[in-house]
């Protein structure tokens, strides 16, 4: 999306600020605590069907792909009460509960995808994404356990490891579950805000900015990294002063001085009309 030589990002922090007027200056940037925990210490991926597949695959000469769905089909027809002698039966189609070594055949099917078009090899996707299910639950669990302390969860580094934020400090409980994981994980304490806050405070921007008469056009994202509601807008008029057009949005206080909102004018529409 193009921006006009006017557009201009301003950071109202000022703007949402919590606390009485006269109050302390009080930093946007907290107190952070890093624990990270290397891959080498943590647990390997235990997929013994797949590495011997792997071996049969370089004794055969065939791809460990075709392999993996040779294997896939002689399980479901020994399983499954479904007929799988027609011609272009798939397991990952008619028989989605087939699993090799907890991974379901059908998602061993589009990491055959992913592989193409990352242009990495079959071992390498399954060696980056196939925890993805085991993984998502881990995952869940951080989210169930802490809804409140949550500040956000990415994978980096291509899927090779995860961040995990809190709001306050690390709990040792989240400590525990996160050395459950394939993968080297960094768990990050004291950002200030959840995700959950960070949620509610771009519904209440972009609530707010639905109702201003000159905005034209807007879209809000939030980041969990910064605490930054990240708000694309366009005006009905281009002003001739950006930082004095976004004072006048007078932004509504969001009650957590971590948790900012980042304004970017644009002269081209952003696609999302206010209602």
């Amino acid at each position: 999306m193009k921006r006009s030589r006017l557009a201009v990002i301003a950071v109202l922090a000022s703007l949402c600020a919590c606390g009485p007027s006269g109050a302390g200056l009080v930093s946007t940037v907290a107190g952070t605590e890093t624990i990270v925990l290397p891959r080498a210490e943590q647990p390997r991926a235990h997929r013994p069907t797949l590495e011997r597949l792997k071996r049969e695959a370089a004794s055969s000469g065939r791809p460990l792909e075709e392999v993996v769905k040779r294997y896939a089909s002689r399980v479901a027809a020994t399983s499954s009460p479904k007929p799988t002698d027609f011609e272009g039966y798939d397991p990952a189609v008619t028989d989605p509960d087939v699993t090799i070594d907890g991974i379901p055949y059908a998602e061993l099917v589009d990491l055959g995808t992913i592989a193409r078009s990352e242009g990495i090899s079959y071992e390498e996707a399954i060696d980056r994404f196939g925890s993805q299910s085991s993984n998502s639950r881990v995952i869940d669990r951080l989210n169930a356990e802490f809804p409140d302390e949550i500040s956000g969860v990415r994978y980096v580094d291509d899927h090779r490891g995860l961040r995990v934020g809190f709001k306050g400090p690390i709990p040792a409980r989240a400590i525990e579950l996160a050395r459950t994981l394939p993968m080297e994980v960094t768990l990050i304490g004291g950002k200030g805000f959840s995700a959950a806050e960070l949620r509610r405070a771009q519904d209440t921007v972009v609530s707010w900015l639905r109702s201003r008469p000159e905005v034209a056009t807007m879209t809000a994202h939030p980041d969990d990294e910064t605490g930054q509601v990240e708000v694309a807008l366009q005006p009905k008029v281009m002003p001739g002063d950006a930082e004095e057009f976004t004072r006048g949005l007078q932004l509504p206080r969001l009650g957590n001085p971590y948790i900012t909102v980042e304004v970017t004018l644009s002269a081209e529409s952003v696609a999302v009309r206010p209602l």
